[in-house]
């Protein structure tokens, strides 16, 4: 076969490049940019993709650690309790008798009104047990207002011939002074009202050491006797 000359040769190659354009379409710089532009698109839609899987995956987290705590027990800070201070019980030659409390305590642990005991069925009144045990105190027999002493009787309790280790019915002055009568003689309580109260019942008793001391269901207060020693003083204010 014979080589085709310069001319044919040239010519054959001009039909060979005109056939290929043909076939393939130029590549114009503007479809170049959408080419680019799809795949950024494609690129951040991915990236977003993994954000919202990322934000989803956190979201059920948080959800499942907020259920885990709520679903644990709850501690709580109990309030601090109020506290009100109560006459010291000490035993002296037999007989249980309340100390002077510290400044501050208040008498309202005296003179306010209680519920009456589980064993008010008891006969004769006793703080054996470390608390009150027996019949709720009345009025005493005093010739005063509600049945105070006034220094004037000649009946026990507030007369002389009280008998001894005898629990008897009697009205305690509220007034701050603590000064009261009893088997003829005057008797100043260890525990007086810092500012005048209600007159309040109790049982009052003569124990054998000659000591004498009143119960009630507040509690339990000794008397000494007076020898014109200076009396408390209401508080003012």
């Amino acid at each position: 076969m014979a080589e085709p000359n310069g001319d044919s040769g040239r010519q054959l190659e001009d039909r060979l490049r005109t056939s290929m354009a043909v076939m393939a379409p130029p590549a114009t710089p503007h479809g170049v940019i959408e080419a680019v532009h799809r795949r950024v698109a494609r690129r951040r839609r991915r990236t977003r993709e993994v954000i919202g899987a990322g934000l989803v995956a956190l979201v059920a987290a948080g959800t499942a650690v907020d259920l885990t705590l709520s679903s644990g027990p709850h501690l709580a800070a109990s309030p601090p309790a109020r506290v009100r201070a109560v006459p010291s019980m000490t035993t002296t030659g037999g007989a249980s008798l309340a100390k002077r409390p510290a400044a501050g305590t208040s008498y309202g642990q005296i003179d306010r009104p209680v519920a009456p005991s589980p064993c008010t069925s008891q006969a004769e009144p006793t703080m054996a047990s470390g608390r009150f045990c027996g019949p709720v105190p009345g009025p005493g027999s005093g010739l005063g207002a509600d049945g105070q002493c006034t220094g004037q009787e000649t009946a026990a309790p507030c007369g002389p011939h009280v008998v001894v280790g005898r629990f008897y019915a009697y009205t305690v002055p509220g007034s701050c002074s603590g000064l009261l009568t009893f088997d003829g003689r005057l008797w100043v309580s260890e525990l007086s009202p810092p500012s005048p109260v209600p007159d309040f019942y109790v049982w009052i008793q003569l124990g054998v050491d000659g000591s004498v001391r009143w119960i009630s269901p507040n509690g339990s207060v000794s008397l000494r006797p007076y020898s014109g020693q200076a009396l408390s003083a209401c508080r003012s204010g």
